[in-house]
């Protein structure tokens, strides 16, 4: 198997407003961005390339204010790069982006409601109206080549695996395994037909979940992709260390680490 074909991109400042928010469940919020800066743009005498997120696992940088002083700190734009000031110091937390329709020019980003955070009290109070920056994204990998793929996440992976399967094709052999701390967080996803998508109920602090729901490690020819809590991950990534995999047929990604917000490591 062939490592999948990357793409990078200058990193770009970019100021949005909020034009919709959607509960998708009890437990995810879709918040909606628009704005002139989606696309090629002027600013302080440079040229900025329009947004791109060709990848299902893209990752952006979301700057939000200092939850104790309520201060919004921002990178400064350089040269296809941001120079991050010290003091203050910058919030930012990493989330992909759910879905970029360029012809409506609307960007997606779902967020866990999970209560506490920078992102997550952000996203428990936006309303319609207010402005976002966001930074990248810096590289995208796009679709795999493969036999079969196999997407493993709890829910704040959910918006990488819903991309996944909108974006393969049609007839892929895909199954997914999606972990959840309650029954509500469960949401209708579009995916090919022959797709098996399956949702278990999870207890967080178990960080043998994802490795019990591959008991026998797949053939060279599956492309393996999971995202999750940061021990969870540690120790899928230990049981497919000892298989006959190819290192480009794994893609395991650490998305946030018990103890802390989600999304927020």
């Amino acid at each position: 198997m062939t490592a999948p074909e990357k793409r990078r991109f200058p990193i770009t400042l970019r100021a949005l407003e909020v034009v919709a928010v959607t509960d998708l469940s009890p437990r995810m919020r879709r918040v909606t961005l628009a704005g002139p800066q989606l696309s090629a743009f002027e600013a302080d005498g440079r040229s900025h390339p329009g947004f791109e997120s060709p990848g299902p696992d893209d990752h952006i940088k979301l700057f939000l204010r200092d939850p104790d002083t309520g201060v919004l700190s921002l990178p400064v734009q350089g040269d296809g790069r941001l120079h991050w000031p010290q003091d203050p110091p910058v919030v930012s937390r990493e989330y992909t982006p759910r879905g970029f329709d360029p012809a409506s020019g609307q960007l997606h980003i779902d967020f866990v409601l999970h209560g506490h955070g920078p992102a997550g009290g952000w996203a428990a109070q936006v309303q319609v109206g207010q402005q976002l920056h966001l930074g990248g994204p810096r590289v995208s990998v796009l679709l795999p080549q493969a036999d079969s793929y196999l997407l493993i996440g709890d829910e704040t992976a959910l918006p990488a695996i819903a991309n996944w399967l909108e974006m393969l094709p049609e007839d892929a052999a895909v199954t997914a395994h999606i972990l959840i701390g309650s029954p509500d967080a469960q949401i209708p996803l579009t995916a090919p037909k022959a797709a098996q998508i399956q949702w278990h109920p999870y207890d967080e602090t178990d960080a043998e979940a994802m490795t019990r729901l591959i008991p026998s490690v797949p053939p060279r020819g599956t492309y393996i992709w999971a995202g999750g809590e940061r021990a969870a991950i540690t120790a899928l990534r230990a049981h497919l260390d000892g298989a006959d995999l190819d290192p480009d047929q794994v893609d395991l990604s650490n998305y946030w680490t018990l103890g802390q917000a989600a999304g927020e490591d």
